[in-house]
């Protein structure tokens, strides 16, 4: 069995079925909060998009890990669900469910010492990505020894993960057949304030020659930001 920390992280929108309203008081008031006190989770957050490339709420859950999902009492969440929540479900017009791993890459960079575990971050940035499979190797050695450690030197840095799709599933009234699938990997990285996006340490960081060979090979790429919206803590 695994031991690989997990995240489970869920974009939303309430389309025009749901009213904001309706909305929020069922997520915050219903559906975060069964979630507390299940075992396998051990952090709750919602967020809220602070630019146009992702759904408008998002909400991230750390997970002891992927296995933890696969038996109860988390999957008697799904079995359980109240007729509001179905009602809701049902009319929402995204819900993008996905399970990630996080990557056992080496050197793990250390966050910073300003970060700090029981307080959330005003922001929060994802940068999805493919990669062609014979390129892999290269792509996760500039991430892990030149990107990461060159970020944290960006004033605001917190902290960066890196996570690897185990699974998804999507659902909501708005859903194409041509949507595509979420990408394999997935940068997280959390921030204080975004006022080093214009030092010199964040130009170098994005402008270093490895860094724009293996971008020019990332595809898929998607770069949404979020801003802080409320936490959950277990008593």
């Amino acid at each position: 069995m695994s031991n690989v920390p997990a995240l489970l992280l869920v974009f939303s929108d309430p389309g025009d079925q749901v009213t904001e309203t309706e909305f929020h008081d069922w997520y915050d008031n219903e559906h975060v909060p069964l979630r507390v006190d299940i075992p396998a989770f051990t952090s709750w957050r919602r967020l809220k998009a602070a630019n146009p490339q992702a759904a408008p709420w998002a909400a991230l859950y750390d997970l002891t890990c992927h296995e933890d999902t696969q038996k109860a009492p988390y999957t008697t969440l799904a079995e359980t669900r109240s007729e509001r929540e179905k009602d809701v479900l049902s009319k929402l017009k995204l819900l993008d469910r996905r399970i990630y791993e996080l990557w056992q890459g080496t050197p793990v960079h250390p966050p910073s010492p300003s970060f700090d575990e029981k307080k959330p971050p005003q922001f929060v940035s994802f940068v999805f990505s493919d990669i062609d499979p014979e390129l892999e190797e290269e792509y996760n050695k500039w991430y892990d020894e030149e990107h990461i450690p060159l970020l944290s030197k960006v004033p605001g840095w917190l902290r960066t993960r890196r996570f690897v799709l185990k699974e998804w599933n999507r659902v909501g009234t708005g859903i194409q057949e041509e949507d595509k699938p979420p990408t394999k990997y997935v940068s997280m990285m959390e921030w204080d304030h975004f006022e080093g996006m214009q030092s010199e340490e964040y130009k170098h960081a994005t402008s270093t020659p490895w860094r724009m060979k293996i971008v020019g090979e990332m595809k898929n790429v998607e770069r949404p930001v979020f801003t802080h919206y409320k936490v959950w803590h277990r008593e």
